[in-house]
């Protein structure tokens, strides 16, 4: 059905999909893919785990953040960077932090009262996605922010952070061609399936 668009395309018409989902449709998605996020071996026995704020019709994934925070996880929200163009950084969140809206309407830790983490000392990332294929490419929303914070997996044998995509199912396709600065996921979730790469 997509092997023939163009990434632009694809962009368009799945996030398209995903805002035509009723209210209704997104909360129970997001409530069966937080369950299966939850009893995931990895969130259970991950402490530094790195979640976001959906935007954009992304699944809405606070119900885990919930849980981590609940269990007493470190958590940690992406924030844009100020001075570099296409990169983000990780801020600790908690349940009093302050969240100050990026240019994109996205609620971002306060730098100036949270905490700095270096990415690859987290042990676990969740991802939104536009799209992903059966070998775990990622499509984003193009600006290439987590691949430049995940960099450094490309060409080191770094065993952390694992990386979880969230979406829905219908954002599953054949194939993305990979770029070479893409990082692969090593899992996503959707409402209907776990899948492992």
């Amino acid at each position: 059905m997509y092997s023939m668009l163009s990434k632009k395309q694809l962009r368009d018409q799945l996030r398209q999909r995903r805002n035509e989902l009723s209210f209704q449709e997104k909360n129970k998605a997001s409530e069966i893919i937080c369950k299966k996020i939850m009893g995931l071996s990895i969130f259970k026995s991950s402490e530094r785990l790195a979640f976001y704020f959906s935007h954009d019709g992304e699944v809405d994934i606070r119900i885990a953040l919930s849980k981590a925070l609940e269990v007493k996880k470190a958590c940690f929200l992406p924030l844009l960077h100020c001075t570099l163009d296409h990169h983000l950084d990780f801020y600790s969140y908690h349940l009093k932090s302050e969240l100050i809206k990026n240019r994109f309407g996205i609620g971002e830790p306060d730098p100036t009262r949270e905490t700095p983490i270096a990415t690859k000392e987290l042990d676990l990332i969740f991802l939104p996605l536009v799209a992903f294929d059966k070998d775990g490419n990622r499509l984003g929303r193009g600006a290439g922010y987590y691949d430049r914070a995940l960099a450094f997996l490309k060409d080191s044998n770094a065993q952390k952070p694992k990386l979880i995509g969230v979406a829905y199912e219908f954002q599953k396709i054949n194939s993305i061609t990979a770029e070479k600065w893409d990082i692969p996921l090593n899992s996503v979730v959707t409402e209907k399936n776990i899948y492992h790469f």
